[in-house]
């Protein structure tokens, strides 16, 4: 098997390396473009800390640490470097846990102090309240008020902290959330915590950093600047592709920092490359090379594959125009993996909500993504958000299980998920009984799915009533407060606070029909042709369709009007970005990069705009595609009797 570590070294593996081999090893910041092989030069700066240093990381029981923005990514480096055992591969989480968790009084002294803000915070917000403000608001500031100082009791008799995916402290267990704000504060507090981390990690390697949180990149920074000579630090990622609204972007460099650029793009035809260097040619101007090669008779060439946008009117049925897309498509490149049903092409849509009403969970898009938290949002986007895991990691697997007849795998869930089979629980009964219960209440799960009339919240009072699986305390207080939360409508003079969002999305999410759980699952899954322009990052296709809808845009966040705009409009757009001015002209830029770079070989924009003939000319105008690549409603009409390139 070929592995990446054997890769002919490129000019910024070399730099890398230099800086590894160092004396000391000199931190550095790689800016490696979209698909450049930035995983294979972090692989191999990987293979030679353990090479070049990991004699003396032996014998200090030292590990290098790389750190990866998803557990996919992670075990994809893992396999990579073979599980070596100086490599230690994570997300951050992870690492931010393995590096706290022994300082266990200082997790102890920070959730005090945390909760103590909380309810500090608390009673601001009650102090001032309007006269407008519902009672049931009111009730639900106390009552949360009184649950943080009855947590705050009970944490003198919790002897030991974990990490679990929502927070329950009574039980000492802390969320995601919580590590990340508890290591940050360690870190950026506590001088000896920083040399403990340095001397242990003495190399750290994060992966895409420009969506690595600014307070993790701080808190490194802070070791670095302490430990300078006996820590190197190294950053891989691209500022380019930064799409997330939590993500750090650029990530400012010391003065001794080497910086480190990759150019080469291996992934992408020709035309495709060449749009992707247009667009990027308005946001930092680098311009990536190379271009996807084929073996041909011996010979590797450069691939041309196709690239064109067209320009329609918003009138239009979106489902019935991709369909003609396609096959207008298939016609011209010669390609019928255009037309294929199965999972050929990607359509990728702005947001959801396109995605979700095709799909069937329309309601759950709009109870978990509109008027609620970034985190939320993100959560509820990629499937790893608290509200849905219940449903993802254990209600619809067993279902699942269930109606295939895999009772082996049901009872697998059954003993990692259910309260009742815990060795407390079954102390004093009859584990026949017990199981002879939880079976029927498995049987009541399946058929409330097949009932149309069953909401989200009915499936997660039946989980939590029959003790099919416990739920965290924020899930708790949820349930016991959401039929209040539904029927309280929005106070004027009540500040819209997050904790307040969330109550009211959840509401909604529980009001949800159950049958919106199996289209989402899919998706997040990516068992559909649809996926979000976010939640491709990293991924390639051979074909892709990018949807650029005004009806799904938000226009605070994204607009592609705004990248196709008058050349007046872009101009000043791009003054203010010059000025430090993030604005929607940017982020809609960086995600049109993203993008198209996801295409290896056929690439297909489709525009559906208010006024076609004038965005025709905006686009010419923009020098992102040439006017021969820019299709209207009228050439779509009639299928290209050969095949046209761009």
């Amino acid at each position: 098997m070929n592995r990446r570590v054997d890769s002919p070294d490129t000019d910024a593996d070399r730099a890398i390396h230099a800086c590894i081999t160092a004396t000391p090893p000199q931190p550095f910041v790689v800016r490696a473009g979209a698909g450049s092989g930035k995983t294979t030069s972090l692989i191999k700066a990987l293979d030679w800390v353990m090479s070049e240093h990991g004699a003396g990381m032996r014998a200090k029981k030292q590990k290098v640490a790389c750190i990866t923005y998803t557990e996919l990514a992670a075990n994809e480096i893992r396999a990579d470097v073979n599980a070596a055992p100086l490599v230690h591969v994570s997300t951050i989480h992870s690492f931010y846990w393995a590096i706290a968790k022994t300082f266990q009084a200082d997790i102890k002294v920070w959730l005090m102090n945390d909760i103590r803000r909380r309810i500090s915070e608390l009673e601001e917000e009650f102090k001032n309240y309007g006269s407008r403000v519902w009672q049931t608001t009111r009730d639900r500031n106390k009552a949360d008020q009184e649950r943080h100082a009855l947590t705050l009791g009970t944490l003198d008799g919790v002897k030991t902290f974990n990490y679990g995916v929502g927070s329950d402290y009574a039980k000492g267990i802390l969320g995601h959330e919580d590590i990340l704000q508890l290591a940050d504060f360690l870190l950026q507090n506590r001088p000896l915590f920083r040399k403990v981390v340095a001397l242990n990690y003495p190399f750290v390697f994060i992966d895409e950093s420009q969506d690595t949180f600014p307070g993790v990149v701080k808190s490194f920074k802070e070791v670095e600047a302490q430990m300078r000579g006996k820590f190197c630090l190294g950053f891989f990622g691209d500022p380019m592709q930064s799409i997330f609204m939590r993500g750090g972007g650029e990530i400012p460099r010391e003065d001794h920092w080497g910086a480190i650029t990759k150019p080469e793009n291996f992934r992408c035809a020709k035309q495709i490359l060449d749009v992707a260097n247009a667009v990027r040619a308005q946001g930092d101007g680098m311009q990536q090379v190379r271009g996807l090669h084929e073996r041909v008779d011996g010979e590797l060439k450069l691939v041309h594959g196709s690239a064109r946008m067209f320009v329609l009117p918003n009138t239009l049925n979106r489902t019935e125009t991709l369909a003609r897309v396609r096959a207008w498509c298939a016609a011209a490149d010669g390609d019928e993996g255009w037309t294929t049903p199965d999972l050929a092409v990607k359509i990728l849509v702005i947001v959801h909500r396109m995605a979700a009403k095709r799909l069937g969970f329309g309601g759950i898009y709009s109870a978990l993504n509109d008027k609620t938290s970034d985190a939320m949002k993100q959560g509820m986007q990629d499937g790893t958000g608290w509200p849905v895991r219940p449903f993802l990691s254990f209600a619809l697997p067993i279902i699942a299980a269930m109606t295939v007849g895999n009772e082996f795998a049901a009872m697998n869930l059954l003993r990692e998920f259910s309260p009742r089979l815990t060795p407390a629980a079954l102390t004093g009964r009859r584990a026949a009984g017990v199981l002879r219960e939880l079976h029927a209440a498995v049987l009541t799960l399946v058929a409330m799915l097949d009932n149309a009339d069953t909401t989200v919240g009915d499936v997660a009072i039946h989980l939590r009533d029959s003790g099919l699986f416990e739920f965290d305390e924020r899930y708790e207080r949820l349930l016991g407060f959401v039929g209040d939360v539904a029927q309280e409508p929005e106070a004027a003079d009540a500040a819209p606070t997050e904790g307040r969002a969330s109550d009211s999305a959840m509401a909604k999410f529980f009001k949800c029909s159950a049958q919106e759980l199996c289209p989402y699952e899919r998706y997040v899954s990516e068992g559909s042709p649809y996926a979000t322009q976010h939640g491709v990052k990293g991924a390639q296709f051979d074909r892709v369709i990018v949807v650029m809808d005004e009806e799904e845009s938000d226009y605070r966040t994204y607009n592609y009007e705004r990248v196709f705009a008058s050349a007046e409009a872009r101009a000043a757009d791009h003054a203010r970005t010059q000025g430090g001015d993030e604005n929607t002209w940017s982020r809609t830029l960086r995600l049109l990069y993203v993008c198209c770079t996801r295409a290896r070989r056929g690439l297909v924009l489709t525009f559906f705009v208010s006024d076609p003939a004038a965005t025709v000319e905006n686009v010419v105008a923009s020098n992102i595609l040439p006017r021969r690549a820019i299709l209207t409603e009228d050439m779509l009409a009639v299928l290209p009797p050969t095949a046209i390139t761009a």
